[in-house]
């Protein structure tokens, strides 16, 4: 492939050099940079790449992507406005346009984005579609499992990815797209057919320090994204019980489906009941109505399903599919997932780590302790290097809606564990809290403390497999901690 045949997107300033020079690979790390490569020098939030642009020549790169004017021999330089940008159209066309040759689905939102994809991963391999999903647990496709490090992938990697499934065969692509996505561009120049939109609450406002920029970033994979997309049949998905949701749903213009517990919708649910064993509702549609039950368990699943059928309705499904695949979905690893004892203890692991994310689990969590007459206890930390703001709302989330609360660790990362705690508590004006910075003790000492009908829910870490202390990454499972420490109850 030569420089020229694909080069034609970026949004280029000038170019100095010869263009038909046979390009092998595009990269964004100069450790990456290999004979042939064209190296683009993206402008990070810690490190500018711009400095490793002579590390790049010496190695071999046959074109440098830049936004700065640079004095350099025997190498094409290709300035552009924005090389984030660049990164993302370039590696489209390197990969050839993988996006035009599969559908496509984006979901973005603060909470259950993961579960959505696992749900349309379910009815599509009942409709005989072959799916894959890019997430925030995994990405995975045919019998490929690949350790997800960021939600959505850089939009090298996410190009990539899109290629390697089409080239295995797979039909339609699920993705999580985050906010970060968005704004840093890692999903231009992909073609979606669909794009779902689940809610939105106060998160990541380290990143996009008030709520408005952050919905702004949101937004764009349905004002911009979509739009841009070049595809026929294009189709949002929107949750308009969300007040945010339904800002986005009053204004755009193209076909979409809105869902609803409470509000008119073409996707609705009617006479809900959620217990231990998941929940059971009727669900209205434009093919018509049918009964539905899942064994997953929470209020919110109810939507994460609506918005699940709505999307798999406007990709052709059939309601007999649709029905068939959320039954199959037994559980989503870290999502209000299960951890079976032989104690009569409701216990479960969960990934919330947003004020809103807590109050959700809580709420469901509460309902079942109610059902059965015991106390809920909680077990959760916030993340170290994160937004400071969220933390005294999720210890006040968590104090009030909870009976007993232990505040410990999460992954600290290089703050100091105990200052993140006394973030926490200082939005907890009750008693009903202890501090146990050890997270393996405070997970072991709720167990000890659990009795018959109890509910125990630990939470912020979910599917996670480790902590991170300082610079050091441990192997760390909440799910079998608390399945051990339950099995060594006496």
């Amino acid at each position: 492939m030569l420089l020229k045949d694909i080069i034609s997107k970026p949004d280029i300033i000038d170019i100095k050099g010869d263009l038909n020079k046979e390009v092998l690979d595009v990269v964004y790390h100069s450790s990456k940079v290999t004979k042939g490569t064209v190296f683009v020098a993206v402008t990070g939030f810690g490190v500018d790449g711009h400095v490793f642009i002579s590390e790049a020549i010496n190695k071999g790169a046959v074109a440098i992507v830049c936004e700065k004017d640079i004095n350099v021999d025997n190498v094409c330089v290709i300035k552009v406005a924005n090389a984030r940008r660049a990164l993302a159209e370039l590696s489209a066309s390197f990969f050839g346009d993988p996006s035009n040759q599969l559908s496509l689905i984006g979901i973005t939102g603060t909470n259950g984005k993961t579960t959505i994809t696992y749900l349309l991963e379910s009815i599509f391999n009942k409709a005989g579609l072959k799916p894959g999903v890019i997430g925030t647990v995994e990405h995975r496709f045919g019998n490929k499992k690949i350790i997800s490090v960021n939600t959505t992938p850089e939009s090298y990697d996410f190009q990539k990815l899109l290629r390697q499934m089409v080239d295995d065969g797979v039909k339609v692509c699920i993705s999580e797209v985050s906010s970060h996505a968005l704004e840093l561009d890692r999903v231009k120049g992909s073609h979606f057919d669909a794009a779902v939109f689940t809610n939105l609450t106060t998160e990541h406002m380290d990143f996009h320090k008030d709520i408005e920029s952050y919905f702004n970033s949101k937004k764009k994979l349905f004002y911009e994204v979509l739009k841009d997309s070049g595809k026929d049949k294009t189709f949002s998905v929107i949750n308009i019980d969300d007040n945010f949701g339904k800002k986005i749903a009053d204004e755009i213009t193209h076909k979409l489906f809105r869902y609803s517990i409470s509000s008119k919708s073409e996707v609705k649910a009617e006479n809900v009941i959620c217990d231990d064993k998941g929940v059971r509702f009727k669900v209205i549609t434009p093919l018509g109505s049918f009964d539905l039950r899942s064994d997953l368990i929470g209020r919110f699943n109810v939507y994460n399903i609506l918005a699940a059928t709505s999307a798999a309705i406007g990709m052709g499904v059939s309601i007999e599919n649709i029905r068939a695949g959320i039954a199959d979905l037994k559980s989503v690893p870290g999502r209000f997932e299960r951890v079976e004892n032989n104690h009569n203890v409701l216990a479960f692991v969960d990934y919330a780590h947003t004020p809103d994310a807590i109050k959700n689990l809580l709420m469901n969590a509460r309902d079942l302790a109610n059902t059965s007459g015991g106390r809920l206890i909680m077990v959760f930390g916030c993340g170290g290097d994160r937004d400071r703001s969220k933390r005294p709302l999720m210890g006040e989330e968590a104090s009030s809606l909870a009976d007993i609360v232990f505040v410990t660790s999460d992954n600290p990362r290089t703050e100091n564990p105990d200052v993140i705690i006394e973030d926490i508590v200082s939005g907890i004006d009750k008693e009903n809290f202890t501090i146990i910075a050890d997270r393996k003790l405070a997970i072991t000492t709720a167990v000890e403390i659990s009795n018959k009908n109890d509910v125990l829910v630990v939470a912020g870490k979910g599917h996670e497999d480790y902590q991170i202390i300082g610079q050091e990454k441990k192997h760390f499972s909440d799910r079998k901690i608390l399945k051990q420490c339950f099995d060594n109850k006496k």
